[in-house]
Order: C-alpha cells, then sequence, then structure tokens
C-alpha cells in the first residue's frame, strides 16, 4: 500500500513510523491519523524533561501504553499520580490537567504511548 491512500495501512509506532515526527524537550510525538473527528499519535518518552506545566484537553483524551513505564500527575491533589504499564489505558476526562513522563526515571527503554482525542477543528 503506498503512503497517502486511503487503503489499510499500519504504523509501526515502537519503531518510529509515522506521518510525521515532532521532537520537543518533553518526548517526540508521531502523528497516525488525524481524520473523521479523531486524532491519533504516539509519544515517546526516552531521556526526557519533565514538563514543568500541566495538559489538558478540552475532550476527552485516551492513552495507551505501548512499552516502559508512564507516570501520571494531576493538578488537581484530589487525584493521585498513575503509574501504567504496558497494557493500561487511561481514560482521561476533558479538561483534567495533569503531565506525564517515563517512569521509573532511570528505566533502560523508552516509554512509548498512544494517544486518541477529537481532531483540533479545521479553520
Amino acid at each position: 500500500m503506498q503512503p497517502g491512500s486511503d487503503g489499510p495501512r499500519v504504523f509501526h509506532a515502537l519503531m518510529g513510523d509515522a506521518l510525521e515526527m515532532r521532537p520537543s524537550a518533553y518526548g517526540g510525538v508521531g502523528r497516525v491519523f488525524t481524520g473523521e473527528g479523531l486524532e491519533l499519535v504516539w509519544v515517546r518518552k526516552e531521556a526526557e524533561e519533565i514538563d514543568p506545566g500541566w495538559f489538558s484537553n478540552s475532550a476527552v483524551d485516551l492513552l495507551v501504553v505501548l512499552q516502559g513505564g508512564l507516570r501520571c500527575e494531576f493538578e488537581d491533589a484530589a487525584f493521585s499520580a498513575m503509574d501504567l504499564v504496558p497494557g493500561d489505558i487511561l481514560v482521561l476526562p476533558a479538561n483534567t490537567r495533569c503531565r506525564a513522563y517515563r517512569w521509573p526515571r532511570d528505566q533502560p527503554e523508552a516509554t512509548i504511548f498512544v494517544a486518541a482525542y477529537p481532531a483540533p477543528a479545521s479553520p
């Protein structure tokens, strides 16, 4: 199947396969799909800094851990930090301010997770 066609396509998230890649100090993000109101990305965290800010989405966000460990902390002290492992799925309610990073920090492998959320509205 040729890239850009409308047929089925497999992306190998553990190998960094994506339509486009955006590196940052807080991990790399690979866009796999945008369309029909949905965006799907994988995130790779390896020797990244811990983002000092908080992230939130205006709609539900789903995170699926594929490899490594992921710690999610929440700005609201009523929510305890969560340590996620491969196979865990976090359903993050809309407007829940959090940050996520590789855990434990000294683990030898990268943490890779998939995030699915409503696609941003087109201008």
